[in-house]
């Protein structure tokens, strides 16, 4: 297990708490966290070691002997994990995406090596791919793909009503264009447009947006000829008016700018200025995770609609953040179906595509025994 941030130890803690795995090695190159990392799990399978994953010697020698490596740390390292699992041949869960190709010549060399690499394994990008490729399963012609989620405080405080939930330094903020689908077809939008509101569960005051990237569900949703596919991301009411203000007014922009003989790239220097407003205190902080996915289409002659809902709120027994659960649990889970042979297609295998039938079902049952439950709605409208 790569990383003992916020999710890291989850992951950990959950394979040493289940039957059948002998042995967890936690791997971080910050010592203190791998302290605490030890401390959380605290068990006698847990062994922690200091690492670092970009030194590809050592990252091949540590992962002699291991079935399944699951990245919890950066993307920036997932080339290198990925190469040192084919050298070893381990399979590989991964919670980021953003550094795999959706095609090409690394899906050939995962394949050729024996091994299965799942990239995107948490939340957003992870359970929200995989609740709409259940919707988009169950139709027999799908038209509409959406979902939004949002890792937020749930105790929001001014300016900015937002904290980082996820770990690292930098809050998201990324400043652009963003794939989805119109008319049947890939076009880019503005980041940061078409909000609406939301209202959630007792959340009154949210709103969505555009955000995303390319990704699997994306070209799932191409592959069967979706009409419209929109992903967005939640914040607290009036978050995109402030991002407006400060894209509007060059404090974001990435380009660099000459300040006193100095160059400064004002979206850097923003995000190192506003990180002690929006940094995690697991101390007093409270998180709240909230997806919402619906797809709608048709079955049979009957018009159809389904729709999944979650919203989760830090675990007050265990001190665990919300975001670490539906991430960490997520990515324990799949591993552990890896570990045990349940996943048997080798590649690279995103959970949209890999994660149905049987393995849907003991994914979604393993969230609900780790206190992470969603709702799912299905209506259908008979033809007259």
């Amino acid at each position: 297990m790569l990383g003992c941030g916020l999710m890291g130890p989850i992951v950990a803690k959950d394979c040493c708490e289940t039957d059948g795995i002998t042995h967890v090695v936690g791997c971080d190159i910050d010592g203190e966290q791998l302290q605490r990392c030890t401390e959380f799990v605290a068990h006698e399978k847990f062994e922690s070691s200091k690492l670092d994953a970009t030194d590809y010697a050592t990252l091949v020698h540590k992962m002699r002997g291991v079935d399944v490596v699951v990245n919890a740390s950066a993307a920036q390292i997932s080339g290198n994990v990925v190469k040192a699992a084919i050298k070893n041949t381990v399979d590989v869960v991964d919670l980021t995406s953003g550094n795999y190709p959706l095609e090409g010549e690394l899906y050939k060399k995962t394949k050729e090596a024996g091994i299965t690499v799942i990239p995107g394994c948490g939340v957003d990008p992870g359970l929200a791919d995989i609740l709409a490729g259940r919707g988009i399963d169950s139709m027999d012609e799908v038209k509409e793909v959406y979902f939004a989620c949002g890792g937020l405080p749930q105790n929001p405080q001014p300016p900015l009503n937002y904290k980082i939930v996820f770990g690292g330094k930098k809050m998201p903020i990324r400043p652009g264009k963003v794939p989805v689908i119109v008319d049947g077809s890939i076009v880019e939008v503005d980041r940061y447009s078409e909000v609406e509101p939301v209202k959630i569960n007792g959340f009154e005051d949210m709103e969505t947006f555009y955000d995303g990237y390319p990704s699997s569900l994306l070209k799932l949703c191409m592959e069967k000829g979706v009409q419209t596919f929109k992903g967005k991301t939640i914040r607290y009411k009036g978050f995109v008016d402030m991002i407006r203000l400060l894209l509007d007014v060059g404090i974001l922009n990435e380009e660099p700018i000459l300040y006193q003989g100095q160059k400064v790239v004002p979206l850097d220097f923003f995000l190192e200025l506003v990180y002690p407003m929006v940094r995690f205190d697991p101390e007093k902080d409270r998180d709240v995770t909230i997806l919402l996915v619906k797809v709608k289409g048709k079955k049979d002659d009957s018009s159809m609609c389904v729709t999944y809902e979650m919203v989760d709120f830090y675990d007050e027994q265990k001190k665990i953040t919300s975001m670490a659960k539906t991430t960490g649990y997520t990515a324990a889970i799949v591993a552990q179906m890896l570990s045990k042979g349940e996943i048997s297609k080798k590649g690279i295998q995103w959970p949209v595509y890999i994660i149905k039938g049987d393995l849907f079902t003991e994914l979604i049952d393993g969230l609900k025994k780790r206190g992470i439950k969603m709702t799912e709605n299905v209506s259908k409208i008979e033809p007259l």
